[in-house]
């Protein structure tokens, strides 16, 4: 995968994943989605830190099918 889109706020990260899989409405979709990308987002995040040397404070899902943004922990 290739990462979407970050940007800077506050001298810290905020990464974007952009998704466009189907999946159910509600929180069995959100978590459906965070289940099958929390891992790629992580890796996504570690690269961030390596290249940056800056902190990524936020990892988010967006969600076309859902048209919403999903933070993950």
């Amino acid at each position: 995968g290739i990462m979407d889109a970050y940007f800077e706020e506050n001298g810290e990260l905020i990464l974007v994943d952009y998704k466009t899989d189907r999946v159910k409405k509600g929180k069995a979709g959100e978590q459906e989605l965070i289940r099958r990308y929390s891992v790629q987002l992580d890796y996504y995040a570690l690269a961030l830190v390596q290249l940056t040397g800056l902190e990524v404070k936020e990892k988010i899902i967006y969600s076309f099918a859902l048209g919403k943004q999903i933070s993950l922990e």
